[in-house]
This record gives structure tokens, C-alpha cells and sequence, in this order.
């Protein structure tokens, strides 16, 4: 069977790189308006790719955890590890 926990996890690590890569469209040159947009004229990286990236991540995490665990387990309470 498909391990789904490995997925999901590296789908939470994916997601941390997504919003350091934020940080880094800052970084490169990208400056945050008054209206919070972000203008990236003068960045290598494009906000949209960097916007569509993490959405798309967010929603394969609970896409994943539905198929996993049902609807109801996006509120259950998760069992114990066993060791």
C-alpha cells in the first residue's frame, strides 16, 4: 500500500520550502506594496509561480489526508504512535 504519512510529510516539507521561497522573491528583489501585493518586476522568481506552488501543495495535503483518513478524519482526534 501507498504510504500516505511519507507523502504527507513531505508534502509538509515541500510546503515550508513554498513559503521560504517567499522570503526569497523579498529577497531577489521583489518589494511588498501598501495593498500587500508583491512587485517582482526586478526578481528572477515570479509571484505567481510562488503563490500557485504553495496552493497547490496545501490542497495535494488535504486532498491526501480526505483520501487517508475520510472527510471526518480532517477533525478526529489521531491514535497514539506505536513504538
Amino acid at each position: 500500500m501507498f504510504n500516505t504519512n511519507t507523502f504527507h510529510n513531505i508534502l509538509n516539507v515541500l510546503i515550508a520550502l513554498s513559503a521560504s521561497m517567499i522570503a526569497i522573491l523579498l529577497a531577489t528583489g521583489c518589494t511588498q506594496l501598501a495593498d500587500g501585493t508583491l512587485e517582482c518586476s526586478q526578481s528572477f522568481v515570479g509571484r505567481g509561480f510562488a503563490a500557485a506552488a504553495v496552493a497547490a501543495l496545501s490542497m495535494l495535503k488535504i486532498i491526501i489526508n480526505i483520501m487517508r483518513d475520510g472527510i471526518t478524519g480532517l477533525i478526529k482526534p489521531q491514535p497514539p504512535v506505536d513504538k
